[in-house]
């Protein structure tokens, strides 16, 4: 069997960001408060409550407390409300998130109806859509607007979308517009993790992809990874079996930008462990990387 990582998987800068201001502001308090989860990865959620760190669900429930704003950011009404309410804000923001909140009001500024490109449900749109204006609006991927013939229009992106819908998205409606503006918000590494999956599963009879099912990059790794081979995605290592991997030799891991490194570790042995090896790894770090030829 041959078992290989893509490069790039795992936290990403603006996760592992988040993640250490939450636990530096934890230090020598009960509890502190995140509005929704601070990452979607369930698991690691539970770790962070176990160390004071609470999830909220609402704004308004919140007085007096420290609150840390999640790698997502939240809406614009929400950080009003809690400021209302007399919170310490930690703002943990992903930078790349905090930039679209800032390019869709000087869009707006200058005359643009917005577009974003994204999930309507996710929480960073709904967070982008906040700082927008009543004609700003949220197209799917694969989705063609109606409505901008001969507008003046500006397309940004959810951070964690794939660069191909952003160009189709543009091209598709380049002839029926005034004027396009478009702003590239999708973070590098994502593009990063997206191409080194996709290089990694062209070359493999199985990908499995490790992170939350509610995590909208993960998700967007499967469904990309799908397109070259088998593949799985998977929360954790117990959802692996001996079937899962009956018949492939060559098999792809891959994790979200969500995923903390010791999931992956445990995915890995325990494919080691269905596969008869005894010598575990310790580390990701021991974990082969998948290389292309060319590099």
């Amino acid at each position: 069997m041959i078992l290989r990582l893509a490069a790039s998987s795992g936290f990403c800068f603006g996760v592992r960001r988040a993640i250490q201001m939450a636990l530096d502001a934890s230090k020598g308090r009960d509890v502190i408060y995140s509005i929704g989860e601070l990452i979607h990865n369930p698991q690691f959620v539970k770790e962070l409550e176990e160390q004071g760190i609470k999830v909220a669900k609402e704004a308004q429930d919140i007085y007096d407390s420290v609150v840390i704003i999640r790698s997502h950011g939240i809406t614009f009404q929400d950080l009003q409300i809690l400021q209302a309410n007399g919170n310490i804000i930690i703002d943990a923001t992903c930078p790349y998130v905090s930039r679209t909140h800032e390019l869709i009001q000087i869009a707006i500024q200058d005359g643009y109806e917005v577009l974003i490109l994204g999930d309507a449900k996710h929480p960073e749109v709904i967070g982008m859509m906040s700082y927008g204006n009543h004609h700003t609006r949220i197209i799917a991927p694969g989705e063609v607007p109606s409505g901008i013939k001969g507008k003046r229009i500006c397309l940004i992106s959810q951070t964690t979308q794939k660069i191909e819908n952003l160009k189709k998205l543009a091209c598709d409606i380049l002839t029926q517009v005034l004027e396009l503006k478009v702003y590239n918000s999708i973070c590098l590494a994502t593009t990063q993790r997206q191409n080194a999956s996709a290089a990694l599963a062209k070359d493999s009879d199985l990908m499995i992809v490790i992170g939350g099912r509610k995590s909208s990059n993960t998700k967007m790794l499967a469904s990309l990874c799908s397109q070259y081979c088998t593949t799985l995605h998977i929360e954790t290592e117990e959802e692996l079996t001996a079937d899962s991997l009956l018949g492939k030799e060559r098999i792809g891991l891959s994790a979200g930008a969500s995923t903390p490194e010791d999931r992956i570790l445990k995915v890995y042995n325990k494919i080691l462990k269905i596969n008869g090896e005894e010598g575990l790894a310790t580390s990701v770090h021991n974990i082969p990387l998948f290389k292309e030829e060319s590099c």
